[in-house]
């Protein structure tokens, strides 16, 4: 019986890949904004990672974003704020807002809801989980690695 030699998969170096979505992440928290960014960019997805809502609304300037994932509570501009001035644009006012925060479960929720948030989520959090509310909202469109 002949050996069949095992096909190793070879992953596309990062300037061939495409990505399946583009997401802007603002989040205060160095270390958190890198540890989402890096489970973010394993999924497939661009992100462009900013550190306040003020830097986050320079971005929306000039690019178009398939989704936000913002903390609720930032330095100058906050992600309740944030969230407020991309619904009132019309260019902006459709795109998926997911909304995290450490502070208060229901009440967070609530003040995300009202602010126009697509969806929250309580921090802290893996980073798998923010990766599968971000594919669940985006329609499954990320690459999903086990």
């Amino acid at each position: 019986m002949d050996e069949v030699p095992i096909e190793e998969s070879v992953e596309a170096p990062p300037e061939q890949r495409s990505t399946v979505a583009t997401i802007l992440v603002a989040e205060d928290d160095a270390d958190i904004r890198d540890l989402f960014t890096m489970a973010l960019e394993g999924a497939g997805v661009e992100v462009v990672a900013v550190e306040n809502g003020e830097a986050a609304l320079v971005e929306l300037e000039g690019r178009t974003f398939d989704m936000l994932v913002t903390d609720m509570w930032m330095p100058r501009v906050s992600g309740l704020d944030l969230c407020k001035k991309i619904r009132a644009e019309p260019a902006t006012q459709e795109m998926p807002v997911l909304m995290l925060s450490a502070y208060g479960r229901l009440r967070g929720r609530e003040e995300a809801k009202m602010a126009g948030a697509s969806d929250y989520l309580m921090k802290p959090l893996r980073p798998s989980q923010l990766v599968s509310k971000v594919d669940a909202m985006l329609g499954g469109r990320l690459v999903m690695r086990t």
